[in-house]
């Protein structure tokens, strides 16, 4: 087997039946062998009656139910143990293939593992419109966390400097080694995965990818962003029923990878440009309203500001 193709599903029954059904439509079985190995995290959604139907019907597709939610990382490390594919595939539910070629993936990955010790390689991410996705990015510091904070990136976008996170002052046309790739498409060899220990469990969701991708940079082995093989990705299409929560599980997974990877200070001074962004972001939002009072959207904002405040230092999320 060539390549596993691993999907961690949580109640995203209306994505992931997109995702797969365009993946068995445009995955070639005649250039390489493939498998998915979808790990559910205890979805109460009809997943399962919908996976459960496919495995009858595929001897490639195989899934596996968990008894609760475990989140991303231990999701992912589950479905690697059992995927029997050379190379393995990281995939999210909400993503979509939409041309053939993957095996330009694959010969591109063999192409550079020759010369140099590859780790990742992800492909280009398109969105629901289909422009450009920032999904390969310069790793976190702290100064990027202040450009973020203080909207420097996205006033001086085009800047080396301040646009340095996500890389927004290149087209992302090209191919390009770079620091860490989204996990909504992270090609790996399996050995490889392996050897590196794969996700780092104490992550449940978000920056897991960045962290698997330092921990690999570290180890001498090198990461690309492929922009000759798109997918389209509805991001944050899953978490968009409450953004509060999503918003505050990023933050708290960044001070997590700070803190792991760096020090306690650097997690402390994250927290701390957290906050500044938050409040940043409330009294922005909150000046527009004084001139737009009936304007929806910055109300919901600074309600959502405030909740994701809330949930970032409470110890329940």
């Amino acid at each position: 087997m060539e390549l596993s193709i691993i999907i961690v599903n949580f109640n995203s029954l209306t994505f992931i039946k997109k995702c797969i059904e365009s993946m068995f439509s445009m995955l070639e079985t005649k250039d390489f062998k493939w498998e998915v190995v979808v790990v559910d995290n205890n979805s109460t959604d009809g997943s399962i009656d919908y996976f459960k139907n496919l495995q009858s019907q595929f001897d490639n597709f195989n899934v596996i139910a968990s008894s609760h939610n475990s989140g991303f990382a231990k999701a992912s490390n589950i479905g690697a143990g059992s995927a029997s594919g050379e190379f393995l595939l990281f995939l999210n539910p909400d993503t979509e293939f939409i041309e053939t070629g993957m095996q330009k993936v694959l010969d591109f990955f063999n192409s550079k593992n020759k010369i140099e010790k590859i780790g990742i390689v992800g492909a280009k991410l398109l969105n629901p419109d289909n422009s450009i996705q920032h999904s390969c990015r310069s790793f976190p510091t702290l100064a990027r966390q202040f450009f973020e904070s203080y909207f420097l990136y996205r006033i001086f976008s085009r800047s080396k400097i301040f646009g340095s996170y996500f890389l927004s002052g290149w087209n992302h046309e090209s191919i390009r080694k770079v620091d860490w790739l989204s996990g909504a498409f992270m090609l790996i060899k399996k050995e490889v995965f392996e050897i590196i220990g794969g996700f780092d469990e104490d992550y449940f969701m978000y920056s897991e990818d960045a962290d698997i991708c330092l921990r690999l940079s570290r180890a001498g082995f090198k990461n690309y962003y492929f922009s000759q093989y798109s997918i389209r990705h509805d991001d944050g299409a899953v978490a968009s029923g409450n953004k509060a929560l999503r918003n505050s599980q990023i933050w708290k997974s960044r001070r997590l990878y700070f803190l792991k990877n760096y020090s306690l200070t650097h997690a402390l001074f994250e927290s701390y440009l957290f906050f500044l962004g938050v409040i940043n972001r409330i009294l922005v939002f909150s000046i527009i309203l004084v001139f737009k009072p009936k304007n929806r959207i910055y109300k919901e904002r600074v309600s959502s500001e405030a909740r994701t405040f809330k949930l970032y230092f409470s110890r329940k999320v």
